[in-house]
């Protein structure tokens, strides 16, 4: 029997240069995905991205949304991204929206079963079993590459599929 899930799920990934974000129906099935880029001055990067978070939360009407667990004090994210992540939590609690937050080990723990442990390898696990997000993987990064920005939208999949992956379907009558 298969399990049904009666869930949208909006993974939302905040960069140092937008936010990636997709939705899920299913934990194979997605509906929605992109990367929505910020760009002019920083000063005011993060209330565009929230405006954007406001947006997608508007527009797509998720049960749940999934950001990322982390310690802000132990963190080597930037000063702005932790406040951008506190202020997506801030508008999730204030407009009442279900929210998941998974750790980077408990994703990392998600998909060990599949041999995928680095962003690159999970990226890749998700790219095979979701060819619709197939043409967006990345290529390898060489040594002295920045890091491709289309990784991010993989990161969000994969909190997605991880929430999925620890939150119980239900059984189809």
């Amino acid at each position: 029997m298969s399990r049904q899930y009666d869930e949208l799920v909006l993974a939302i990934y905040p960069t140092a240069k937008g936010i990636a974000y997709t939705l899920f129906q299913a934990p194979l099935s997605p509906v929605d995905w992109g990367i929505k880029r910020v760009r002019g001055q920083s000063k005011n990067a993060n209330a565009r991205c929230l405006e954007i978070v406001a947006q997608l939360c508007k527009s797509l009407r998720p049960d749940t949304i999934v950001l990322e667990a982390f310690d802000p004090n132990t963190s080597n994210k930037s000063e702005r991204l932790k406040r951008l992540h506190a202020l997506i939590v801030a508008h999730c609690e204030a407009e009442n929206l279900t929210l998941a937050r998974y750790s980077r080990q408990r994703v990392q723990d998600t998909f060990r079963e599949a041999g995928a442990i680095t962003r690159y390898e999970i990226a890749h696990a998700i790219a095979t079993y979701i060819p619709a997000l197939a043409h967006r993987k990345p290529p390898i990064r060489k040594l002295w590459q920045t890091e491709d920005q289309r990784l991010s939208l993989f990161d969000a999949a994969a909190l997605a599929l991880t929430h999925y992956a620890f939150v119980p379907a239900e059984e189809p009558p």
